[in-house]
C-alpha cells in the first residue's frame, strides 16, 4: 500500500498549471496590442475600450485533475493519508492563490489598459480638438484673409476709381484750359485779322481818299479845262449864234427868194380858198341844224353837229396855215426866210419848195415830234 503513494503525487503536480497561465498571459498580451492598435489609427473618434475577456484561467481546472479510473480504485482502494491529503490543499490553495495572484495581475493590466485607452482617447480627443481648434484659426485666418483681399481689392478699386476720376478731371481741365487757349487764340486771331482789316481797309481807304482826291483834282482840272471848252465853245457858239440870227442864208439869192414867195402866195391864196369853202361848208350845216330842229329829227341833229365841228377844225388849221405863210412872206420880205428857228443853220431848198411854209431844218424837226 505504501508504495502507491507517489501516483497521488504525480497527478497533483504543479507544472501542469504553469503553461494554461502563460497561454492566458500571451492571449491578454495580444488582447492588450490589438487594443492599442486601434486607439492610434483613429485619433479623431474616441476608441470604445474593448474588455478582454476575463477568462478563467484553465490552470483551476487543470490544477486539480480527477483522478482516473485507476486511481480512483486505488484511492479507494487505498485511502490517502493525512499528509497527502495535506499536501493535496496546500497545493490546491497555492493554486487558488496564484489564480487570484494572476486575475489581481488580469484586473490591474485591464484597468491599465482601459486606462491608457482612455488616456488615449482623451489625447485623441484633445488632439482631434486642437486639430478642430487650429482648422478653425486656419478657417478664420482664411476667411480674415479674405476679407483683407477683398478689403485690399476694393480699396485698390476706389484707388484705382479715385485715380481714373483724377484722371478724368485731369483730362476734363486739360480740355477745358486747351479750349479756352484755343479761344484766346482764335479770339486773338479774330482781333489781329479784324486789325489787320481794319487797317488794310483804313489804308485802302487812304487809298481810295487820294485817288478820289487825285481824281476830283483831276476831273476838277478836266472840268475846268471843259468849262473853259465850253465857254470857249459857248463864246463861239454864241457868236455863231448871234451871227446865225442875223443871217440871211439866202439873202444874196433874191431869184430864190422870188421864186419862193410866188410859191407862198398861191399856197396862201390856196389855203385861203380851202378856210372860206370850209367855213361855208359848216355854215351849211348849221342851216341844216335849225331845219332839221325845226322838223324835230333829233338823229341827223348829232350828226350835223359832229360833221360842223370837224369843218370848223379843219378850217382853223387852214386858218393857222395862212398865218404861217404869212410869217414866211414876212421874214422873205427881209432875206431871213430859209434859216432854222432852232439852230439857225440853213433849210434846204428842196424842203423850202416842197413844204409850204416851214421854219424847222430836217434834224431839228426830228428832235420835235410834237410840232
Amino acid at each position: 500500500m505504501p508504495s502507491k503513494k507517489p501516483v497521488a503525487k504525480k497527478a497533483t503536480k504543479k507544472p501542469a498549471a504553469k503553461p494554461a497561465i502563460k497561454k492566458q498571459a500571451k492571449k491578454t498580451v495580444a488582447k492588450k496590442t490589438a487594443a492599442k492598435t486601434p486607439a492610434k489609427k483613429t485619433a479623431a473618434k474616441k476608441p470604445v475600450a474593448k474588455k478582454p475577456a476575463s477568462k478563467k484561467p484553465t490552470a483551476k481546472k487543470s490544477s486539480v485533475k480527477k483522478p482516473s479510473s485507476a486511481s480512483r480504485s486505488s484511492a479507494a482502494v487505498k485511502p490517502l493519508t493525512p499528509a497527502a491529503r495535506e499536501r493535496l490543499r496546500l497545493a490546491a490553495a497555492a493554486q487558488k492563490k496564484r489564480e487570484a495572484e494572476a486575475r489581481a495581475k488580469e484586473k490591474a493590466r485591464q484597468a491599465a489598459a482601459v486606462a491608457k485607452e482612455r488616456e488615449a482617447a482623451k489625447k485623441a480627443k484633445e488632439r482631434a480638438a486642437a486639430a478642430a481648434k487650429k482648422e478653425r484659426e486656419r478657417a478664420i485666418a482664411a476667411a480674415k484673409k479674405e476679407r483683407d483681399r477683398i478689403a485690399k481689392e476694393k480699396l485698390r478699386e476706389k484707388e484705382a476709381a479715385r485715380k481714373a476720376r483724377e484722371a478724368e478731371q485731369l483730362r476734363k481741365q486739360r480740355e477745358k484750359a486747351a479750349e479756352i487757349a484755343k479761344k484766346q487764340r482764335e479770339k486773338e486771331a479774330a482781333e489781329q485779322a479784324k486789325r489787320r482789316e481794319i487797317e488794310e481797309r483804313d489804308r485802302a481807304n487812304e487809298l481810295e481818299r487820294l485817288r478820289r482826291l487825285e481824281e476830283e483834282q483831276r476831273q476838277a482840272e478836266a472840268e475846268r479845262q471843259r468849262r473853259e471848252a465850253e465857254e470857249l465853245a459857248r463864246a463861239k457858239a454864241a457868236e455863231e449864234l448871234a451871227r446865225k440870227r442875223t443871217s440871211k442864208p439866202y439873202g444874196n439869192e433874191r431869184a430864190f427868194l422870188d421864186e419862193v414867195k410866188s410859191l407862198l402866195l398861191q399856197a396862201r391864196e390856196e389855203t385861203q380858198l380851202t378856210v372860206d369853202s370850209l367855213n361855208a361848208r359848216a355854215e351849211e350845216l348849221l342851216v341844216d341844224r335849225q331845219h332839221v330842229e325845226f322838223d324835230g329829227d333829233s338823229n341827223m341833229d348829232v350828226g350835223s353837229d359832229f360833221e360842223r365841228e370837224q369843218w370848223k377844225e379843219q378850217a382853223e388849221r387852214s386858218a393857222e396855215t395862212i398865218r404861217e405863210i404869212d410869217v414866211a412872206l414876212t421874214r422873205v420880205a427881209d432875206g431871213t426866210y430859209g434859216r432854222c428857228d432852232d439852230c439857225y443853220g440853213p433849210i434846204p431848198k428842196e424842203r423850202l419848195r416842197s413844204q409850204l411854209p416851214v421854219f424847222l431844218c430836217v434834224d431839228c424837226r426830228r428832235q420835235r415830234p410834237w410840232d
